[in-house]
């Protein structure tokens, strides 16, 4: 069975939204970074909360990103 890719959008709202990332986080970065991750990718170094708030993989995020640098360079 194959699942539909989720978008970054849907994965931070699967991780409950910025604000939960950010307070989740413990000040490792701000809301307004999680902001901008739809439009230049989610910085690997951030990947590890994303896998366990929004039970994402290291491929399904690899491809997210993929997804969206591909298109700002086209």
């Amino acid at each position: 069975m194959i699942l539909a890719m989720r978008t970054i959008d849907q994965i931070i709202s699967d991780a409950g939204g910025a604000r939960n990332i950010e307070a989740q986080a413990n000040g490792a970065f701000k809301a307004d970074a999680v902001y901008k991750w739809p439009t230049i990718g989610i910085p690997d170094r951030h990947w590890p909360i994303l896998i366990e708030l929004a039970k994402a993989t290291p491929d399904e995020l690899f491809m997210a990103n993929r997804s969206v640098r591909g298109r700002a360079s086209a």
